[in-house]
């Protein structure tokens, strides 16, 4: 036979239109060949591409190829309604962050999001402390046992004899509570465990460390605001910040250590949930659509002062301060929760809080009154008057900083 003459033309095959050499047939796709049985979820196969040969494209799919695989996400537009919103081979995500562009006390609005998850996991929160907190004094009392040998029966709230164990005691139960939060957050709301702490979903470390310079700042001038305090009002009114005398070295060295080392870790767990996780749990009911009936309190809710007069609320109750003293803690928990939305995050409330703490933990111990670190109750009304400048320096010093410094302020 000729080489160049044409051989004989196979006989037409199923995927062959008159006319045309037959064509194999196309290979099974992802579901197999086109007789298996129906998907279990009612819905049909998406249609193989490319079509057999001869075929058209159906029309509500767009005319390119597609060589077998799927597409990492959605469907193009347009796609088969039927489909819904993914395709059936499509898994959503378990962990969805916050859309783009939320501000911080909004993160808990994530898609995911519906009305029993920030209640849901407030109950698993307070069990999850309540658990944590009895697991640490048990472990802390077999210990204690074991290295220094049988304790006491407890008189009062202290469970040792020794101030300083009983400080270092409670700022680790206070201190385990950090995770929880994380974990109340990705377990039940489904979003990223450190979305707590930040629009980032992350601490700022280097922002942090930023946060403690107007923080000294607001300690050296509590110092001076209190002195010039107590010298212009009478006795009865004085704060009482040059009370006790220094106790020595020897005596100091322990207690400062465990203050030092324990104290930063004790004020950013109560950052998490009360700057952190109430806040936030608050902000998640703002609606989506600010529109509508009752327009103005739709958006009242979906501003951040719900959650911070809430959260700062709670904050107070959970001291036992009364009277001016319950006035100066409420002024400082709002201050640091609207530091925290208008800087995205957790870090400017952290340094505070924890500076405050150090001072508020060394300044007894030093002048030999640690037995009163857990002392609560009432001040004076220079207290108050005393630590207001205070508060609006450090409000105005880190806003300043942050727009220097161009911190994030949304997701």
């Amino acid at each position: 036979m000729d080489p160049q003459q044409p051989g004989p033309t196979p006989p037409p095959g199923p995927y062959s239109q008159p006319g045309q050499p037959a064509s194999p047939p196309p290979s099974p796709g992802r579901y197999g060949p086109p007789t298996q049985p129906p998907p279990p979820h009612g819905r049909p196969y998406p249609q193989q591409y490319p079509p057999p040969q001869g075929q058209p494209y159906p029309p509500q799919y767009p005319p390119q190829p597609y060589p077998g695989q799927q597409y990492p996400g959605p469907y193009p537009p347009p796609y088969p309604q039927q489909y819904g919103t993914y395709p059936p081979y499509y898994r959503e995500p378990r962990i969805v962050p916050a859309p783009p562009g939320t501000p911080y006390h909004r993160l808990g609005r994530t898609p995911k999001h519906t009305w029993w998850r920030p209640l849901l996991g407030t109950l698993l929160l307070g069990a999850l402390a309540f658990c944590g907190t009895a697991a640490v004094v048990i472990a802390w009392s077999i210990a204690h046992r074991l290295i220094a040998g049988p304790f006491p029966e407890p008189s009062g709230v202290d469970l040792f004899p020794n101030d300083t164990e009983n400080l270092a005691l409670t700022l680790v139960m206070l201190a385990v509570l950090t995770p929880f939060v994380g974990l109340a957050a990705w377990l039940v709301q489904r979003r990223p465990f450190w979305s707590v702490a930040s629009v980032l979903n992350r601490i700022r470390w280097r922002w942090l460390l930023w946060c403690c310079l107007p923080a000294l700042g607001y300690i050296g001038l509590s110092v001076v605001t209190g002195i010039v305090v107590d010298t212009l009002f009478p006795a009865q009114d004085a704060i009482g910040t040059t009370e006790g005398e220094w106790i020595g070295w020897g005596a100091f060295v322990v207690p400062a250590l465990v203050i030092v080392l324990l104290v930063p870790f004790q004020s950013a767990a109560e950052e998490f949930v009360f700057r952190g996780w109430l806040l936030q749990a608050v902000g998640a009911y703002g609606p989506d659509d600010p529109n509508g009936r009752a327009r103005w309190l739709r958006i009242l809710f979906r501003s951040p002062w719900p959650g911070i007069v809430v959260s700062s609320a709670v904050f107070v109750s959970a001291h036992g301060y009364t009277s001016w003293a319950m006035a100066d803690i409420f002024l400082f928990a709002v201050t640091v929760g609207w530091l925290t939305v208008r800087t995205g995050g957790l870090e400017a409330a952290i340094a505070l809080h924890v500076l405050n703490n150090l001072i508020a933990f060394l300044l007894p111990a030093a002048m030999g009154r640690g037995d009163q670190w857990d002392v609560q109750g009432d001040a004076p009304w220079t207290l108050f008057l005393a630590d207001l400048p205070c508060l609006v320096f450090y409000a105005v010093a880190v806003s300043w900083l942050a727009r220097r410094r161009e911190i994030a302020r949304l997701s």
